[in-house]
């Protein structure tokens, strides 16, 4: 069946959708997302991520003070248990907080794909944070009552910094990528790390999207979606970061692969 969407529409006529009236956009997405959300599922899953540069980031961020500290301490300078408490504390904070795994839940529709994802933070640090803020808004605030006026100067930002963690809590993210079933699609797969990803010829932002998936769904997975983009063939890449390198919207990119050759 041939369909004309709102995103086809969106991307033919001579304005760019980016700089259509702020009105016309909302109109086309909250259209396009109705019809992606009433459509019928194919195939939904969840999968907790941790992204792939984490790993070495933490070990560059934590291993230098560590070092500077150790050799400090190799020097007899006292002074480089400072740096390697400070690498004791970041750790966490880093691991947890600021590069936290990201659980996802998607949802494949006839129409398109819903994505959904948070930040896979245990609640227990969600409650440590919003302790640590109250307590730093009090700390603030009786700065001011004891110093006066003056401690405003480094107090009153502090403050506000402790007042916005005071709420910090778990905020999904939701996401939607449509199908232009007028255009030309090429899906391009890195089996041993559960990545696809799918990208309309020519590119467009609204036809674009990863999804990850355990290893073992990806075929099933794969054959869900090159049924809906009416794929024969997907390309094949060796990591993460060449798939992430990859050109999008272009064809002649990676090994091409047959469905039936997923698991030779």
């Amino acid at each position: 069946m041939n369909k004309v969407n709102e995103v086809s529409e969106a991307s033919e006529q001579e304005t760019p959708f980016h700089l259509l009236p702020q009105e016309e956009q909302h109109r086309i997405s909250a259209t396009n997302q109705k019809r992606v959300r009433e459509a019928s599922t194919i195939h939904e899953w969840e999968i907790r991520i941790r992204e792939s540069f984490v790993p070495i980031f933490i070990l560059l961020l934590i291993g230098i003070p560590v070092l500077i500290g150790a050799w400090m301490l190799w020097n007899e300078s006292s002074n480089g248990w400072v740096f390697i408490i400070v690498g004791a504390v970041m750790f966490p904070y880093l691991r947890y907080l600021v590069m936290a795994d990201k659980h996802y839940y998607y949802r494949l529709t006839t129409e398109g794909l819903i994505v959904t994802y948070h930040e896979a933070i245990p609640e227990v640090a969600y409650t440590i944070v919003r302790g640590l803020a109250w307590l730093g808004v009090v700390a603030c605030v009786m700065a001011v009552a004891v110093l006066g006026p003056l401690a405003l100067v480094g107090a009153g930002g502090m403050a506000l910094l402790a007042v916005f963690f005071t709420g910090f809590e778990k905020k999904p993210t939701t996401e939607y990528t449509v199908f232009n079933k007028d255009k030309a699609y090429v899906v391009k797969v890195v089996k041993n790390r559960g990545l696809i990803r799918f990208d309309a010829i020519p590119f467009s932002w609204f036809e674009f999207s990863y999804m990850y998936c355990h290893e073992g769904d990806v075929y099933k997975i794969l054959s869900c979606l090159m049924d809906e983009l009416g794929c024969n063939e997907y390309r094949e890449f060796k990591n993460e970061l060449s798939l992430r390198r990859a050109p999008v919207g272009v064809l002649d990119v990676g090994v091409p692969r047959k469905l039936d050759e997923i698991n030779k």
